[in-house]
């Protein structure tokens, strides 16, 4: 009986898994990191593309939950393919895992729509974890850079703009944008304000566009330039 069970949750498991489509143009490194990912039960890797119009295909029939995308892809650049994903593909979340160095990639990125940055160097157990916690709604930036990200994002706003960006925003995109100071995922900020995570997403995306930004990062750090601090449910 205890079999059964066990092979009952395996399925249950793999059914909820979270989709990943590798975008990489070494078939070498995608195929291994594909191994690694497939050891994990609550990730499914749907393909390995080495272009960008294999990409697009698995984009529109896979519809991954999360792509592991190289910015360097032949003669395609990687940021296509990201402006790619938030034009039509807004579902997916984008880890960006790159050998490119500097903080200006990083900051590109970002500014894209980009949930994470990790160095092709970083251990397979570190992108299993970037990768579910970008699946959780969470961002991940190595830690060496995101001082310097946050610097740059809010910098790059320009203070001569309104007083308060944040004006057209409701109560509650409010609360939102409060919980993403906070380092809050959206599951977490579900349970804090009491809501599902799919009026969560529609509440993020709502004030992701008024503030005409692409990221929860670039949110913060508007959010930190008007003076919002964290303040933890």
């Amino acid at each position: 009986m205890h079999d059964v069970e066990a092979v009952v949750a395996g399925d249950d498991r793999r059914m909820n898994a979270t989709r990943v489509l590798i975008v990489d143009d070494h078939a070498l490194f995608g195929e291994t990191l594909a191994a690694r990912l497939a050891r994990e039960p609550d990730l499914e890797v749907l393909h390995v593309a080495s272009e960008a119009r294999q990409a697009y295909a698995v984009l529109a029939t896979g519809r991954p939950d999360v792509v592991v995308l190289d910015l360097v892809l032949g003669e395609t650049s990687g940021l296509d393919v990201l402006d790619h994903i938030g034009r039509w593909h807004p579902q997916a979340r984008s880890v960006i895992l790159s050998a490119v160095t500097g903080i200006e990639p990083v900051v590109q990125v970002i500014r894209r729509g980009a949930a994470a940055w990790a160095p092709k160097t970083a251990g397979g157990d570190v992108l299993v974890r970037v990768i579910r916690g970008v699946a959780r709604g969470e961002a991940w930036i190595p830690p060496d850079l995101l001082a310097e990200l946050l610097r740059r994002l809010v910098a790059e706003n320009n203070p001569a703009g309104p007083p308060d960006p944040l004006t057209g925003l409701t109560a509650r995109e409010r609360e939102v944008l409060q919980c993403m100071v906070d380092g809050l995922s959206r599951s977490e900020t579900a349970s804090c304000l009491g809501l599902s995570i799919n009026t969560v997403r529609t509440h993020t995306r709502n004030l992701l566009a008024k503030l005409e930004l692409h990221s929860g990062l670039e949110a913060t750090a508007v959010a930190l330039r008007v003076g919002m601090r964290p303040s933890r449910c």
